[in-house]
């Protein structure tokens, strides 16, 4: 005779997957097409760490990078301009969506393409023994955050 509760196995476990309504917000974020300034406020707790900056999307992460440094790295510049053209393909297909137009391959592509990564500016890595001093550029791995909210908070 089998034991019910030993045998009995979930179905799906969604516990290595990045929180569904932040990886919705952030999604939203990273199709805006004009810079954000000041991104909005959130603070992450990743890995123990409280991680609290300015949400802003891909491609504006990589576009400051790339001006790190009063110089222009070239890998960098190009990856902002390759995310910045998916963002506006994206954009494009959900106007679109919402007039009855057509979409092409590549609007759908870019509009179906999972975000993994979230993108803050200004900030601070907090841990229980130090304070973040020098606010940075950070970008993490959505099923890494276990929790988050809305406003920065200061350890």
């Amino acid at each position: 005779m089998t034991d019910v509760m030993v045998s009995a196995r979930p179905a799906h476990s969604d516990w290595n997957e990045p929180d569904s309504v932040l990886g919705t917000y952030v999604a939203q974020m990273d199709r805006l097409t004009d810079p954000v300034d000041p991104g909005v406020p959130l603070s992450l707790t990743v890995h123990g760490l409280l991680v609290a900056g300015e949400l802003i999307p891909q491609w504006q992460w990589f576009l400051e990078v790339s001006e790190l440094n009063e110089h222009q790295d070239a890998f960098y510049t190009g990856m902002a301009e390759h995310v910045k053209e998916q963002s506006d393909l994206a954009h494009g297909a959900i106007k679109l969506r919402d007039v009855g137009g057509e979409v092409t391959q590549r609007q759908h592509n870019a509009l179906m393409a999972p975000t993994r990564y979230i993108h803050l500016r200004n900030a601070r890595i907090h841990s229980p023994d130090r304070t973040g001093e020098e606010p940075c550029l950070w970008r993490g791995r959505l099923c890494d955050v276990s929790g988050w909210t809305p406003g920065v908070q200061t350890g």
